[in-house]
């Protein structure tokens, strides 16, 4: 695949999207077809995702399950972790100056 624009830099315009129309509509999503699928009864009439719950649950007490875990985080998103420093104060990140003038940013003048 070759790019036509010999200078990568400027390749996508600053504030512009590259992909403005995002993914068409009626795409294959997997993740929206397992959802789909835990949400149908099986024979019994339990859900399949009520199913995978109770089986999740006793594996988790049994065994230790990398898997497990990987399924919940691509299912509900991974839980977030809040970055803080000291006694949960602010981090505060420092650069120098020749950084900040090389991004197009101001010294802090606090």
């Amino acid at each position: 695949m070759s790019n036509s624009n010999p200078n990568p830099k400027t390749r996508f315009k600053k504030g512009k999207s590259g992909n403005p129309n995002g993914k068409p509509k009626g795409s294959f999503s997997l993740t929206t077809k397992v959802k789909e699928f835990l949400m149908e009864n099986a024979a019994d009439g339990e859900t399949y995702g009520d199913k995978l719950k109770k089986a999740a649950v006793l594996r988790a007490i049994s065994k230790s399950d990398v898997l497990m875990k990987e399924i919940w985080e691509r299912s509900d998103g991974k839980v977030p972790t809040e970055l803080t420093g000291a006694n949960g104060q602010p981090i505060q990140i420092q650069i120098s100056e020749a950084i900040a003038k090389k991004n197009g940013l101001t010294p802090d003048t606090k």
